[in-house]
């Protein structure tokens, strides 16, 4: 590990930058039914992201630059990114409250709206809080057994994969058996908003805890302790925002 090093010129922020643009406005042109340009700007962000990674992996292992400030540095920005989703989030439970509170003679004088079935908070919902905190407890475990360099915390970061993905299936199924669309009602917009790009920050953080798996499987476990910790930090966040989504999408509206 060096003393001090400069990170060169990199045009990956900007390439980013570009591609969240586009999936904005691909997500409106998608309500309208075009899905080429969404596979289109999915498929470039998820380019940028892996050549991204790509070469923030070879700094650390194979130049050595990474020093403890640049470290840091990117626990710094992770912090300041989960910051920023918590107040996109926030953004969906303001607007929920405010309807549900707010309600008008177009919605029936009622919450949910007239004609809306809202979903049983102890059916699926509830299936799926569970599925999160024990996955968060299983990562927790893993992380424990990264702390003490034993080989277990494989099998606990295989698990919490695992029902990462059993809450996507579980979310998706959910989707499929609803009585109400996007369409029908600022509640459907709203709950679909919201639950959707949770299940999309799931997706991500599914997808980072598999990274931190093939690294273990390649090096050795103390070379990804802090992608690990960035990893755990970000599917804590998830866990936290689907217990409010739970009891304000869910349990407050049923």
């Amino acid at each position: 590990m060096t003393l001090q090093f400069n990170t060169g010129a990199s045009w990956y922020p900007l390439f980013m930058s570009m591609s969240i643009f586009i999936s904005i406005l691909s997500f409106f042109m998608f309500l309208n039914f075009k899905l080429l340009t969404i596979w289109l700007s999915l498929i470039f962000f998820g380019l940028m992201s892996f050549m991204w990674y790509r070469d923030l992996v070879r700094e650390s292992l194979y130049v050595g630059s990474q020093n403890l400030l640049m470290i840091l540095s990117i626990k710094l920005g992770m912090v300041f990114m989960i910051l920023s989703e918590v107040f996109f989030f926030v953004s969906f439970f303001w607007t929920f409250m405010h309807f549900m509170f707010m309600y008008s003679g177009e919605m029936g004088y009622v919450w949910p709206p007239v004609n809306i079935n809202s979903v049983n908070y102890m059916s699926i919902p509830l299936l799926n809080t569970l599925i999160l905190l024990s996955s968060g407890c299983s990562l927790t475990i893993s992380h424990m057994f990264l702390l003490m360099s034993s080989q277990q915390m494989k099998s606990y970061l295989m698990y919490t994969i695992f029902l990462g993905l059993v809450f996507t299936f579980c979310q998706s199924w959910e989707y499929w058996m609803l009585d109400f669309l996007w369409s029908n009602s600022c509640f459907g917009s709203i709950f679909y908003m919201g639950t959707g790009f949770h299940g999309i920050h799931v997706i991500i953080g599914s997808l980072i805890l598999i990274i931190v798996f093939s690294r273990s499987l390649s090096t050795s476990i103390s070379s990804i302790n802090n992608i690990f910790e960035l990893g755990s930090w970000y599917w804590h966040f998830v866990d936290v925002v689907w217990i409010f989504l739970f009891s304000e999408f869910y349990w407050f509206s049923f």
